[in-house]
């Protein structure tokens, strides 16, 4: 997606600062559809995992199309997920979200519409440095349930998906999508909004413990053993 900058909002300076950024973004009547997306680096531009060079440069090496690289990727998922599905997907965007939500490679881009969620994802990799960064997005384009029966591989528009509940993860992040079907196209597409607020590096520490008082942390967002024994080993040790 490409990014105009006059839309940067201010530094975040506080968690209070950071949730009246994110509401005061929001013109008049406009508070239904808004998502966040949290980014370790202030850098990295908003970008589905399928169009990053490793994978690019994977399918032009082999003369695939990015569609015929996404089906092959998918299609190798679900031989071997299926078993492990707890809810059977019922089509392709389904299993698309599944897939995306365990690390492969496809046309979706994550979102949350919890802003606290999306601020926890910014700042909770302790091996970054640098300033992070939260994109705010309003979409005012077409949704899923207005192209279900078209193919995700075939789509002309960026599209919001909001999945069906496969998976305790999705459900606790307020997980939501948009499928990207080209990465030149402009974004916001149809008059949407996109904001990105800045986090301080020098104020990552503190928004994880302020975050963790609030209830926001690993174990409360991947309800699983691994989320419990990352969050109990944060509580009780100094890794902040």
């Amino acid at each position: 997606m490409s990014f105009p900058e006059h839309l940067e909002l201010n530094h975040a300076q506080t968690i209070e600062h950071y949730i009246q950024l994110v509401l005061g973004k929001r013109p008049e009547g406009s508070e239904i559809g808004w998502f966040f997306r949290g980014q370790a680096s202030f850098e990295w531009v908003l970008q589905a995992q399928i169009d990053r060079p490793s994978f690019r440069e994977y399918r032009v090496s082999r003369g695939w199309s990015r569609a015929e690289h996404e089906q092959r990727l998918l299609s190798d998922f679900m031989r071997g997920g299926r078993p492990h599905a707890r809810l059977e997907p019922h089509d392709p965007w389904e299993w698309l979200a599944l897939a995306q939500h365990f690390g492969l490679a496809t046309r979706l881009l994550d979102w949350t519409a919890n802003p606290l969620a999306a601020l926890y994802f910014a700042v909770e990799n302790r091996s970054h440095n640098g300033d992070s960064a939260v994109w705010c997005y309003h979409h005012l384009g077409r949704g899923w349930t207005e192209c279900r029966e078209q193919s995700p591989f075939e789509l002309q528009e960026i599209i919001e998906f909001r999945p069906a509940h496969l998976t305790p993860r999705i459900t606790v992040q307020g997980g939501c999508f948009t499928a990207q079907p080209d990465p030149s196209l402009p974004c916001p597409p149809n008059g949407g909004d996109l904001r990105r607020i800045r986090i301080p590096a020098a104020l990552r520490a503190t928004f994880r413990k302020e975050l963790r008082k609030l209830g926001i942390d690993r174990a409360s967002l991947f309800p699983d053993l691994d989320g419990i024994a990352y969050s109990v080993n944060c509580h009780l040790s100094d890794v902040g």
